[in-house]
C-alpha cells in the first residue's frame, strides 16, 4: 500500500482534542523510544503523538505493531509543517540539515524539543533567538547528559548563583571503552568493540574518543553557566584513542583511574574562558571515576551553593526519551510561555589545557 501523507489518522475528520499534539521527526533510537514512551501506559494525559517523518517510513511502518500503526506516517517534512502537530521532536544526528528543519518548524508556529547535541552547540544562541520571536518553545535537555537534567540544573536551578567551573565526563562512548579498559583489561580495540556491542558506539567512534562530542556538550553548558558563547571548534580536545593499559596502571598507583574529561571555568574578572576535553587522571574519589559503560556524570561548582554532582545515564534511546518527554510535558503545562532567549557574550580570551593533564603527567 503505497504510504500517503495523513493515510492513517486515528481519529475522525474535524475531531481535535485538547491535548498537545507531538510530531516525531527521526524514527531511529532515540525516536523510537520516544514514540514507545508516548504511546505507553505512562503517557501524560496532555500529550498526543499523532505524527511521525523519517525518509524509511515505509519499511519503519511496515514493521511496527498497534499502536504506532494508527499514527499517521509520512516522509515528507513539508507534511508536519501543514500537520496539527503543537511540537515537533527532532531526533536527527548531525547539524545539517537538522538545523534548517528546526529552523522551519519555529518558522511554522511549532515549538521544537531537540536531542541534536551539534545543532545546539553551534546554532543554539540564534535558534532559541527565533524561538522567543515566534513566541514558541525550543528545548533541550536531551542534548547534553541524556537523563541527566543537566540543562535545567544550569539554566533553572543554578540561575539565582555563580557557577565557577564545571568537571564532567559527558561521552557514554569514551566512558565504556575506558571503564572497560580499567576494569576488564581489555585493550582500545576491545573496549571499542564492546560499546558498539551494546549499541552505544558509532560506527566511526572517533567523534566520541577524540572529544568532538563533548566539546560541543561543553560548549553548551558554557552558555548555560558562564553566558558566554563559544564555538566547539575553539575547544581544545585530546583523544583517547592513544590512551593503553599501561596508563591505567600507572593510574591506579597514584590512587585514581582515567576517563574523558571535560572542563570549563571562567575568570568573570578578566573574561578568561577555560576549557577542555581530555583523557585525565581522576582520584577514585571522584564522582568522575565511578562512572561505567553509559553513565555520565557532572559536579558543578558555585559561589554559593558549593558543590553540585549529577550521575545517570547519558546516552542511548531510553535516557535521551526521558529527557525529551520531560521537556514535551513542561511545554504542555504551558503553551502559552515565551523563554527569553540567553544574552551570551564573547570571552576575552579562552585557554586550553593545562599542564596538570594526564598526557603531561
Amino acid at each position: 500500500m503505497p504510504l500517503n501523507s495523513f493515510q492513517t489518522s486515528g481519529n475522525s475528520p474535524g475531531f481535535r482534542d485538547d491535548r498537545c499534539h507531538v510530531a516525531i521527526l527521526g524514527l531511529g533510537t532515540v525516536g523510537a523510544a520516544v514514540a514507545q514512551r508516548l504511546m505507553g501506559p505512562d503517557l501524560a494525559p496532555h500529550l498526543r503523538l499523532t505524527h511521525i517523518c523519517d525518509r524509511r517510513a515505509r519499511d519503519k511502518r511496515a514493521r511496527q505493531g498497534e499502536p504506532l500503526l494508527s499514527l499517521t506516517w509520512t516522509d515528507r517534512f513539508d507534511d508536519l509543517l501543514a500537520s496539527d502537530a503543537d511540537i515537533i521532536v527532532e531526533t536527527m544526528t548531525g547539524s545539517e540539515p537538522s538545523v534548517d528543519y528546526v529552523r522551519a518548524a519555529l518558522l511554522g508556529g511549532k515549538s521544537v524539543v531537540t536531542a541534536n547535541t551539534q545543532v545546539m552547540a553551534r546554532h543554539g544562541q540564534a535558534l532559541l533567538t527565533l524561538a522567543e520571536r515566534q513566541g514558541r518553545q525550543l528545548r533541550y535537555e536531551a542534548a547534553v547528559g541524556g537523563a541527566i537534567p543537566l540543562v535545567g540544573a544550569l539554566g533553572d536551578g543554578l540561575s539565582g548563583d555563580t557557577v565557577l567551573r564545571i568537571d564532567a565526563v559527558l561521552n557514554d562512548t569514551a566512558t565504556t571503552v575506558l571503564s572497560q579498559m580499567e576494569q576488564h583489561g581489555s585493550s582500545m580495540d576491545e573496549g571499542i568493540a564492546e560499546a558498539c556491542a551494546r549499541g552505544i558506539a558509532d560506527v566511526d567512534p572517533s567523534v566520541d574518543l577524540d572529544g568532538i562530542d563533548a566539546a560541543a556538550k561543553l560548549a553548551i553548558l558554557c552558555g548555560l553557566a558562564f553566558h558566554v558563547k563559544i564555538s566547539p571548534d575553539a575547544i581544545e580536545t585530546r583523544t583517547s584513542a592513544d590512551i593503553r593499559l599501561e596508563d591505567f596502571k600507572k593510574a591506579k598507583l597514584r590512587g585514581g583511574t582515567i576517563r574523558q574529561v571535560a572542563h570549563a571555568s571562567f575568570d568573570r574578572a578578566s573574561g578568561t574562558l577555560t576549557a577542555w576535553v581530555s583523557p585525565d587522571f581522576v582520584p577514585f574519589t571522584s564522582a568522575l571515576a565511578q562512572t561505567s559503560g553509559p553513565e555520565n556524570a557532572a559536579i558543578i561548582t558555585s559561589r554559593s551553593g558549593g558543590t553540585l554532582t549529577l550521575v545517570g545515564i547519558g546516552g542511548g534511546g531510553e535516557a535521551s526519551a526521558v529527557a525529551i518527554v520531560s521537556d514535551l510535558r513542561a511545554i504542555a503545562r504551558d503553551r502559552a510561555a515565551i523563554v527569553p532567549a540567553p544574552v551570551l557574550s564573547e570571552p576575552a580570551s579562552i585557554v586550553g589545557l593545562s599542564a596538570q593533564t594526564l598526557a603531561e603527567a
